[in-house]
């Protein structure tokens, strides 16, 4: 099974990718890219290959000699938009800020992703997937300790200045901060109807992303700041 190359929101092709022939790579990218773009229009029950084949300029037989399946060119389509945002995630620099600060950007990028539309419904259907199937090791899976690691530090920090509580456990903070903040994204029914908000663009998301990041910190302050209020306006 192939390594899929970057999408088209990323400029720089991954590692393996970037070790093919470029005839391959090429192909490779655009078959990425066309099934991204069906996926997530389509979801996975209905996307077709015939039709990412033909939006990537090659044969339904080639896309099958790089993937044995449909559902296994999702699940590369799925690793590589996860890997692209864990690396965005790992590669922020945290240590020169204040811990309230450095969980804030790191809450706040947790959520960037779900800016983009294509991204927002492959997470829905990655939830759907990974219900229904068993997940081998993939980015998410590998590159998590990393982030794990990386909450840990900024709350380790947030302990020592006295800005955090102390009985908080990391882990399950960063669970919880992850489903804080961008499950409204793949459960926008739930938050249009109860808060009346559709987090798809424009102050709907903004209104999201200043709440839930606001919740999360709240959680964690040794003692409550006034810095951040759990309203809906900015103010």
């Amino acid at each position: 099974m192939p390594d899929l190359p970057e999408t088209t929101n990323s400029p720089a092709a991954s590692p393996a990718s970037a070790k093919a022939p470029p005839n391959k790579r090429d192909t490779l990218r655009r078959i990425a890219a066309a099934a991204r773009r069906e996926f997530a229009a389509r979801g996975l029950a209905d996307a077709r290959v015939d039709d990412i084949a033909q939006a990537a300029g090659v044969t339904k037989q080639l896309v099958y000699h790089y993937f044995r399946s449909k559902e296994e060119l999702f699940a590369c389509v799925l690793d590589e938009s996860s890997a692209l945002a864990m690396d965005a995630l790992l590669a922020l620099e945290l240590d020169h800020l204040p811990p309230r600060e450095a969980l804030r950007a790191l809450l706040d990028r947790m959520l960037l992703p779900y800016h983009d539309e294509e991204l927002r419904a492959l997470a829905q259907e990655g939830i759907r997937y990974h219900e229904t199937h068993t997940t081998p090791r993939n980015s998410f899976t590998g590159m998590a300790p990393q982030l794990n690691e990386k909450m840990r530090t900024t709350l380790t920090r947030g302990i020592a200045s006295g800005a955090f509580r102390a009985d908080v456990d990391a882990d399950l903070l960063l669970a919880m901060s992850a489903l804080a903040t961008t499950s409204a994204y793949v459960n926008r029914y739930t938050v249009a109807t109860l808060a009346g908000l559709d987090v798809a663009g424009g102050t709907g998301a903004d209104t999201w992303r200043r709440f839930a990041v606001a919740f999360v910190l709240s959680a964690v302050e040794r003692e409550r700041s006034a810095l951040d209020p759990l309203t809906r306006d900015a103010s």
